[in-house]
């Protein structure tokens, strides 16, 4: 049997489980990657010279990029990893296989995603097409700051995200191969579970202030398939010899690692948002 991690340790971030941000990214090293994202961003914005139509739809881009990375380090996300490598336990049903029930996974998150990401599209079109780009852009790179600091521990700000995991009572009532893809399902558009990465609202804002259909679809799907990361790595993880438990103890390593990764990226696309509106 496959011993889990504790979601409600993981939620609190207990530092037994989860080290904190301040233990494993030190303040020195935080500052610099403020200062060095500041500079790229808006070194980029110089030599690229967006106007803020295109300069919003790279910032979306880029967010999208960075969340598929970050949003992974969920409890959610390992307890998928856990439900797609763990062995089926004897007697029940189905005869499915890791890398099958990760194709389920991906199948389920991407048809929910994308039509998540084109209805945040085609509803901010209406609802925003009448007001200026340059102002949802600078709207936007201020709250892309602001949630910056956030993740890099610098500021508090409020994430307004709605605290709820898995169902995890489906894994012993559901083959699981059904598991998998409805828990892929659920995680597709992002909103009904804990999302721990702000990176995740920064993307749909973007894309709603964007009004393209098409565009949040391919965001959403990017993430989704993004999101699909951690089950993959314990796949090639457990096949080399290694313990389920052992994965997911490394990934809440590194997950503080991706958060203040996120940190400098929101502050870069700030700096770069900043410096095309001028």
């Amino acid at each position: 049997m496959t011993t889990m991690i504790d979601h409600t340790a993981l939620q609190h971030d207990m530092p037994q489980i989860r080290p904190t941000l301040q233990s494993s990214v030190g303040i020195a090293t935080r500052t610099v990657l403020v200062a060095a994202a500041a500079a790229i961003g808006t070194g980029a914005a110089l030599v690229l010279s967006p106007t803020a139509a295109s300069g919003m739809t790279g910032a979306v881009v880029a967010a999208g990029a960075v969340t598929a990375l970050a949003a992974n380090w969920s409890t959610c996300g390992m307890s998928v990893a856990g439900v797609v490598v763990a062995p089926k336990q004897p007697g029940r049903t189905g005869s499915s296989t890791p890398v099958r029930r990760l194709g389920w996974h991906a199948l389920g998150s991407i048809t929910t995603g994308s039509v998540t990401g084109g209805a945040i599209g085609a509803l901010g079109g209406v609802v925003l097409g009448s007001v200026p780009v340059a102002s949802l852009f600078g709207v936007w790179a201020v709250l892309a700051l602001a949630y910056g600091l956030h993740e890099l521990g610098l500021v508090r700000m409020p994430t307004p995200m709605r605290r709820q995991q898995l169902p995890r009572h489906l894994r012993r009532t559901m083959e699981p191969w059904k598991v998998s893809a409805l828990f892929g399902a659920i995680i597709g558009p992002g909103f009904l579970i804990y999302i721990r990465s702000s990176a995740y609202y920064l993307m749909a804002l973007g894309v709603a202030a964007a009004g393209s259909p098409a565009l949040g679809a391919a965001m959403f799907v990017t993430v989704s398939l993004g999101r699909c990361m951690p089950s993959a790595l314990a796949i090639v993880h457990t096949r080399r010899g290694g313990s389920m438990p052992g994965f997911l103890s490394l990934m809440c390593v590194i997950d503080r690692r991706v958060q203040a990764l996120t940190g400098a990226v929101l502050i870069g696309l700030a700096a770069f948002a900043s410096t095309a509106l001028i």
